[in-house]
This record gives C-alpha cells, sequence and structure tokens, in this order.
C-alpha cells in the first residue's frame, strides 16, 4: 500500500450541533418521538463540531435535491480525494477525467477476504496500481 486517503469535506460544509439543530427542526413531517429520537441520535453520537453536511441541506433544500447538487458532490469527494491521495503518493493519476481511459479497469469486489483477491489481482496485472474505494463508505 502506497498510501491512504479519507475524504473530508471543504469546511464551508461543517454542521455544529446548532446548525444540525436546525436541519432537524425546519423538517415538518417529523413528530415528537422523531424529533426527539433524532436530537438523542446527534447528542449521544459524538458528531460534536466536526460534522459535515450536502450543500443543499446547508441551503435549506434537502426536501427537493437537484441533480447537479448530487453530481457535485460525487466530483468534490471522488476527485478531491483522489487528487489529494496522487499528490501523496506521487503517482501519476489516470482515468476519464485524465483523458486515459483504456487504462482503467473497474472491479466489484464482493469477496469476504478481499487479500486473496487482491493477491490473484496483481498476479494477472502485474506492475499496475490498484485504487481500492470500499462499498461501505459512508458520503454526507
Amino acid at each position: 500500500m502506497l498510501g491512504y486517503e479519507c475524504v473530508k469535506a471543504a469546511g464551508d460544509r461543517k454542521l455544529d450541533t446548532n446548525a444540525c439543530l436546525k436541519v432537524v427542526l425546519r423538517n415538518k413531517n417529523l413528530g415528537l418521538e422523531q424529533y426527539r429520537f433524532l436530537l438523542k441520535t446527534i447528542v449521544s453520537s459524538g458528531l460534536g463540531e466536526e460534522t459535515y453536511g450536502p450543500r443543499n441541506v446547508l441551503d435549506g433544500r434537502e426536501a427537493f435535491p437537484f441533480e447537479n447538487d448530487a453530481l457535485s458532490e460525487m466530483d468534490e469527494i471522488m476527485f478531491g480525494t483522489l487528487d489529494n491521495l496522487f499528490t501523496k503518493t506521487g503517482v501519476s493519476p489516470v482515468g476519464n477525467r485524465h483523458t486515459c481511459r483504456r487504462c482503467l479497469l473497474v472491479f466489484t469486489l464482493t469477496v469476504v477476504n478481499i487479500s486473496d483477491y487482491k493477491q490473484s489481482l496483481f498476479k494477472t496485472y502485474k506492475n499496475q496500481f490498484a485504487i481500492v474505494v470500499p462499498e461501505d463508505v459512508r458520503f454526507s
């Protein structure tokens, strides 16, 4: 492994406890029990002052997000994270964004023991790099 990179949203997407509370309270579809549950979750989850939210939620448009909201968030998360990883490792990036689509192979890993799969994959594709994005990654 040459390196790893975790997703971290831009600072202007940071939500403090009061901002989280405002998002919960502006949802008029929740009953008293749902409000209590969400507030209890916010307090007990340890979210603290380092929680991030999508731009449409920060703008108060969570009920009716635009397709562009999702696309720009994906770009920010994927490209920003990958660009940081490439910079840290010194590996030259490839992919559709960098006009080298024929070099890019995508595998859906649904195996329990990824270590065994990784070894067989690198025996097949010698002298290659791999970017592994876990399926259980939680985006904002």
